[in-house]
């Protein structure tokens, strides 16, 4: 089991011991504060839509947020037309919808993806899924999950 540390100022736990970070979670109203409506609906849809998967903690900032079990499996960021969203997995996916892929380490590649409508969010909703399910799963056991996953779509045990 992967050990849990808690900031003692903000409460917030990380998998590391005294993990650098910005304590507090920040404030949604200053995140949508000015931004294009309909970029706003999306986020509210792509919030309600992780939310949906089980406990998410919503770390945000001035055009930015983060969500994460106690590991960061999605991030994102306002654009002026568009959200940019990360999405973080165990292994690479060659998909449309991901313009740029990159390695972080040997259990992490990010993806990256714009999504300008509701269409877009539910192309890329199968790897949100699965990117929290293996955020959460890697809390219960000692590492990355070792699970079978082409990397060829979202596809893996549902858990």
């Amino acid at each position: 089991m992967i050990t849990i540390w808690a900031c003692p100022k903000c409460g917030r736990s990380f998998r590391r011991e005294g993990q650098r970070h910005a304590c507090g979670l920040g404030s949604r109203a200053t995140l949508l504060r000015g931004k294009p409506p309909g970029l706003v609906t999306l986020y509210h849809s792509l919030e309600a839509m992780l939310q949906r998967l089980g406990t998410v903690e919503i770390v945000t900032r001035d055009r930015y947020a983060l969500f994460r079990t106690t590991r960061i499996f999605v991030d994102l960021v306002f654009m002026r037309d568009a959200l940019r969203v990360v999405v973080h997995l165990d292994r690479e996916v060659r998909a449309p919808c991901f313009f740029k892929v990159q390695r972080g380490s040997p259990h992490r590649v990010a993806h990256v993806a714009m999504l300008r409508t509701a269409g877009d969010l539910q192309t890329i909703a199968p790897y949100l899924e699965r990117a929290y399910r293996l955020a959460a799963d890697e809390e219960r056991s000692k590492g990355p999950l070792a699970v079978g996953w082409s990397g060829r779509g979202p596809e893996g045990p549902a858990s």
